[in-house]
């Protein structure tokens, strides 16, 4: 087996050219995402969920950012909040060393640490590599989003493109935030309640 080469830490807001960097690179093979540009820094803190967001960095450069992880909520009512949906890429000039594997793996247990109950990858038909990642690490495809979006950009544009949704379930926690929140209100709800007089 060959050793590591890279260490994995959280991101560092210092580290977003490079995350930025290689999101583009990703954009480049048209079967990354259906976004054209890469978020600005402040709308990547606004739409991930920042204590989820690893990078990969050389083993003996702690600033060089070779690859990334992050969840982002699949919606934002409250009974899906253990729902996550992952973003992986990695730097063309890195891959075929297990950094994408080691992300992911890293990804799971920080979701399970944190009580999410699932997480879900949109991957285009196309990108054989995300799939094949996603189910040696336990992940099912449970469906097909038929032309869910129009290419705006590259090769494809125009195209009407197809997305399948993999899933791995995680343990489910024992109380989920919307449960906590009922019970916490429920003292209210039952004072607000006027006596019924005959």
């Amino acid at each position: 087996m060959t050793k590591r080469s890279f260490a994995i830490r959280p991101f560092r807001a210092e580290d977003y050219p490079q995350v930025q960097d290689i999101y583009e690179q990703g954009l480049i093979t048209g079967n990354a995402s259906y976004e054209h540009r890469p978020l600005t820094l402040d709308e990547f803190n606004d739409g991930k969920i920042l204590d989820t967001v690893y990078v990969a960095v050389e083993e003996n450069d702690d600033s060089k950012v070779i690859g990334w992880v992050s969840g982002a909520h699949i919606s934002q009512r409250e009974v899906l909040a253990g729902v996550v949906e992952d973003s992986i890429y990695i730097d063309p000039q890195a891959q075929g060393r297990g950094i994408a594997g080691g992300l992911l793996d890293k990804f799971i247990e920080v979701c399970q640490e944190k009580g999410m109950w699932a997480i879900h990858s949109w991957i285009f038909p196309e990108n054989d590599g995300s799939a094949k990642l996603h189910a040696s690490r336990g992940f099912e495809k449970v469906g097909t989003y038929k032309h869910l979006a129009k290419m705006t950009y590259g090769e494809r544009a125009g195209e009407w493109r197809d997305t399948d949704v993999y899933q791995k379930l995680l343990p489910k926690p024992e109380k989920v935030a919307a449960e906590e929140e009922f019970e916490k209100t429920a003292s209210e709800r039952i004072k607000a309640v006027k006596p019924v007089t005959t």
